[in-house]
Formats: structure tokens, C-alpha cells, sequence
């Protein structure tokens, strides 16, 4: 499930490659509901939400931060759902299964309630199917950081822009709906603590195409600033919101454009680099196929 805000073929995009890897449904939770956008996006294998006045209602009150507003959702989708598995992700992010989902699956533990699966960071220019994990995923040192993004890499946790903790599938199908569970952005709570029988599974990273050119990333970055991932949180030193504010201080738009150029563009340079760490991920992630087969009626 997803709680989702954006382009139409983006979403349907996300939509049609879960239910290629074998999703039984998606369920999509529309911050801002437009009734033409839920109306192309109809499935019989989609679940629609407003997220209008009339939803946030029923439910007391509408959170002001669209974080809490995705795990209030996230939760309730749980509580609700009659399958056995329920994945909370956001709309540009993919799993990428090395087999079949409906395989990996059939090989956890009964007594196991979550499953972590790490990020990997889309780079751009790499036809959508580079990818880079973070030194700790590759079994190094944080000091190769340093050695793959000589300029920058002492300021992004693992190398990263975007998040490193990854996302969680959840147990739910046949289990009790217990109240006292709630799902956060990147983990699942049980009386307020973090539940404790889950795995990671390495195998089965999360895709994250999170800034795949440079035109998203300059979109998306004065909201990540001041109200998304980039910003410095309260009581926290978060070193990526230091430098974005010492980059716009010293160089402006081109400080940007160097760090973006560095550690995040697949050029021939970090490609080799990357790989020579293990740090590189090759995924065929094709989502025109999936859209084609799925939502047909948005390619005309």
C-alpha cells in the first residue's frame, strides 16, 4: 500500500509493477484526491481512497504532516487487510525480488512478523536499472565513503540522499488485529516498542528512485528541506541538511548540481567504483512493459 500524491502514469507505473511481481492488490491512499486521477487509475485489483474531508472525518482529525498522515493510513490498511502480507512503501520505490515474490515469501518463518528490506538508491542516466547500495550493505567500512565520493562523502549517512532504514512488509492475514499495533514509515510498532521478530532480508532490496535526474531532485528539494527527508529534525544533527544550507550559502544552484553530479549520476567514474566495492546493483527494473500490460489505456 501506498499513500500517494503525484503524476498519473508515476502511480500507475508503481501500481502495475507490484502486481507484475505478483501482488495480490495494491491499495493506494490519495493525499490529495482528484476524481479524474482515481477514475484512470480503477483496477479490479486496486483499492481506491480519498483521502478528502469527508475520510479525515470519519477518523477525528486530519495530522498536519504528511508523515503521519501515511502511517495513519499504512495502519488502518493493515487492521483492514484479508491478505497474509501487507508492504508499506511510497510510490517511487520498487522491490526488486530476485525470484518469485510468492517464493521468498513461502520461506519465512511462521513465527516471523516483519520483514525489513534494505534501500538501494536509483542512479541517474543508468536507464533506470543502476543501482547503489550503501558501504554496510557491501560489508565495508564507512571510511570507502570517502574513497567513492571523495567531496561529499563524509556528509550522506551510507552515501545516500535518501533514507538507509528501508521499508517493511507485515504480517497480517489470519493474524489477531490487534490495536496496540501501528505501522511507522519504516518500522511496525507493538505497544509502542518496535517488533521484535522480524528479519532483513539483503536479497530483496527496495529500489528507490529518488532522485533518478536532476530535474526531480531540484524539484523535490526545497520541500525535503523544510518539511521532508533532508531536514534537520529536532534535537538531531543531521549532517545532508549542514551541507545543503552551506551549498546554497557558498555556491547556490551549482553546489547542488555538484553533489548531485558526484553522488548520484551514473558516470563512468562512480560506476567503476561502485562496482569495484560491491557497493553496485544491476536490476532490469522495466516499468514500461508492466504499464503497458496493466494500464494500456495511458500509453495511448
Amino acid at each position: 500500500m501506498s499513500t500517494v500524491k503525484g503524476d498519473t502514469t508515476a502511480i500507475a507505473r508503481f501500481v502495475a509493477w507490484h502486481l507484475e511481481l505478483g501482488a495480490e492488490s495494491v491499495s493506494l491512499y490519495f493525499d490529495a484526491p482528484d476524481a479524474a486521477q482515481i477514475e484512470a487509475l480503477r483496477h479490479p485489483r486496486v483499492k481506491l481512497v480519498a483521502c478528502d474531508d469527508a475520510h479525515w472525518d470519519r477518523r477525528r482529525f486530519r495530522p498536519e504532516q504528511h508523515q503521519l498522515r501515511q502511517v495513519r493510513n499504512a495502519t488502518e490498511e493493515w487492521r483492514n487487510t484479508r491478505h497474509e502480507w501487507l508492504a508499506h512503501i511510497d510510490m517511487d520505490e520498487f522491490l526488486l525480488p530476485p525470484k518469485s515474490m510468492t517464493d521468498i515469501l513461502a520461506d519465512i518463518p511462521n513465527d516471523c512478523a516483519a520483514l525489513r528490506v534494505p534501500p538501494v538508491e536509483q542512479l541517474a542516466g543508468g536507464e533506470g536499472r543502476l543501482f547503489k547500495r550503501t558501504a554496510t550493505d557491501a560489508g565495508l567500512k564507512k571510511a570507502a565513503l570517502r574513497e567513492v565520493y571523495p567531496n561529499f562523502g563524509h556528509y550522506l549517512r551510507g552515501g545516500f540522499l535518501s533514507h538507509l532504514e528501508g521499508k517493511i512488509l507485515l504480517r497480517a492475514g489470519g493474524q489477531p488485529r490487534a490495536e496496540k499495533v501501528r505501522l511507522g514509515i519504516h518500522m511496525a510498532f507493538w505497544h509502542g516498542e518496535r517488533i521484535s521478530n522480524r528479519i532483513t532480508l539483503p536479497d530483496l532490496p527496495l529500489g528507490h528512485a529518488h532522485a533518478p535526474d536532476w530535474e526531480t531532485f531540484e524539484r523535490h528539494l526545497a520541500f525535503r528541506r523544510s518539511k521532508g527527508s533532508y531536514r534537520n529534525k529536532i534535537g538531531e544533527r543531521f549532517l545532508l541538511a549542514e551541507l545543503l544550507d552551506f551549498l546554497e550559502a557558498e555556491e547556490g544552484e551549482d553546489g547542488f548540481r555538484m553533489l548531485f553530479s558526484e553522488v548520484a549520476e551514473a558516470t563512468p567514474s562512480l560506476i567503476e567504483k561502485l562496482g569495484k566495492r560491491n557497493m553496485l546493483l544491476e536490476y532490469p527494473l522495466d516499468l514500461e512493459g508492466p504499464l503497458s500490460r496493466w494500464y494500456p489505456e495511458l500509453l495511448r
